[in-house]
């Protein structure tokens, strides 16, 4: 089947979503000065494509969106990897390939949701996905770093990968609740502000789906025979963008900050 028929298969199954619109698209932009040159420059231009790519995903069978089960979101994520090397190696519109990465891009902010597997109608979930939206321009964006070690494995290394990232904020629900209940319930989240511990982990989620989606999209475009630069980095160190983003040769900004602890 090709690559279009089976994106079109994929369409025919209706579901929920776990997070709007509005987070799937500025992963995509936060990525931009991580992402490889020549791959962000193609997300910048085909623009509509990374948003029909992730507004399609959404409509993906729910099976996609799970963490637990078979199939589920880290298998939707190894197979759209898979999907993306074969239409860059084949030459494929990058119309096409740009709106395969915006669906990498909603599996991979589905993957980091502190509620995933959780009923799209909880309203703990529905309160931190009004919250983050409403703090979306506050959120500073932060890369947690160019995983060199995963870029050079094989397909096999992408759910030993996903498994070490599922860590970082999958327990983190538990915090959104009590921090909720804090100021009223779900339907006081209103109420939090950017000093909340539900601001923290909104942050944290998003832009864990930002250096995740970047790493998964790098390992792509390397298996695909692309150029991907090495970002210098210390160990200890994670990187802030300053500024609008924009593709990597872009002149721009961003400064390192330690890690708490070193």
């Amino acid at each position: 089947m090709g690559y279009n028929r089976l994106m079109l298969a994929l369409l025919l199954a209706a579901t929920c979503s776990l997070h709007p619109p509005a987070l799937e698209g500025d992963v995509g932009r936060r990525s931009l000065p991580w992402l490889p040159p020549d791959l962000a420059r193609q997300v910048v231009k085909h623009d509509r494509a990374f948003a029909a790519g992730y507004t399609a995903a959404r409509r993906w069978p729910s099976e996609f969106h799970r963490r637990d089960g078979n199939p589920n979101v880290e298998m939707a994520i190894v197979a759209q990897c898979e999907r993306l090397v074969q239409a860059i190696r084949k030459q494929r519109p990058f119309d096409e390939v740009v709106g395969g990465f915006g669906a990498l891009a909603h599996l991979t902010l589905d993957h980091a949701s502190p509620f995933l597997g959780t009923a799209d109608s909880d309203p703990y979930a529905m309160a931190f996905r009004s919250f983050t939206v409403r703090a979306l321009p506050r959120i500073p964006m932060v890369f947690y770093g160019q995983d060199n070690v995963f870029l050079g494995s094989p397909r096999g290394g992408i759910p030993r990968f996903l498994a070490r990232k599922a860590g970082a904020t999958s327990p983190l629900a538990a915090l959104v609740r009590e921090d909720v209940d804090r100021v009223g319930g779900p339907a006081a989240w209103h109420l939090l502000d950017d000093r909340s511990t539900t601001f923290g982990v909104a942050s944290l989620m998003l832009n864990h789906a930002v250096s995740n989606f970047v790493n998964l999209a790098s390992w792509v475009w390397g298996q695909a025979g692309g150029l991907v630069p090495t970002i210098p980095q210390e160990g200890d160190t994670f990187l802030v963008w300053k500024g609008e983003p924009r593709p990597r040769e872009a002149p721009g900004s961003h400064i390192r900050i330690r890690k708490a602890g070193n």
